[in-house]
């Protein structure tokens, strides 16, 4: 996949979550729901007759058949993200993308270094934190390895332009004793 192809995918199923769903935001359902709703306009845009081996999952906790373990420095015993596609039972390989989705926290929240983890131990394409989610507006930043460190660009989806917009902002990570640093 490329990184259009991600980019257009959120951009499809931030816009139908906005058009069809809006009340979820409008009364703070948990983001379980909003994270569900997101996965379903996901694998629609992806593969809506189901024909690929690729497949968007919720709260996916497995790598191969094993449990998916926690990343260096994680505290907790495994993970699951909230929304990935990937090939269920592929392990580093036909990683697509993982998100995490956190409706009322900053781009500074746990979840983004989980992202930016698994991008560099994983091996996925890409790393989705979709942050701030409210009834007006969306953030979302796009991991990326590139040239040594992981590469975050940051977008915004709002209810009034239906388009995910790209802020032009962007910073380099890097990861030092199990601690994220970045660079401008």
């Amino acid at each position: 996949m490329e990184y259009e192809n991600l980019i257009d995918l959120f951009d499809y199923a931030l816009r139908m979550l906005y058009e069809k769903d809006h009340v979820l935001l409008d009364i703070e359902a948990q983001e379980r729901a909003v994270a569900g709703r997101l996965a379903i306009y996901l694998q629609h845009a992806f593969d809506p007759e189901f024909q690929d081996e690729l497949c968007v999952d919720i709260e996916y906790n497995r790598e191969g058949v094993e449990i998916k373990r926690r990343h260096r420095g994680d505290r907790k015993g495994w993970i699951a993200p909230d929304i990935l596609l990937h090939r269920r039972t592929s392990v580093d390989k036909d990683n697509i993308f993982c998100c995490e989705v956190k409706q009322n926290e900053d781009e500074f929240n746990n979840d983004s270094d989980r992202v930016k983890d698994a991008v560099r131990e994983r091996h996925y394409l890409f790393g989705v934190n979709l942050y701030s989610i409210q009834p007006e507006a969306a953030k979302l930043s796009v991991f990326i390895r590139k040239d040594g460190f992981v590469r975050e660009e940051k977008y915004v989806f709002t209810q009034s332009g239906r388009k995910l917009v790209y802020r032009n902002q962007h910073r380099n990570w890097y990861c030092e004793n199990n601690e994220w640093l970045y660079t401008v």
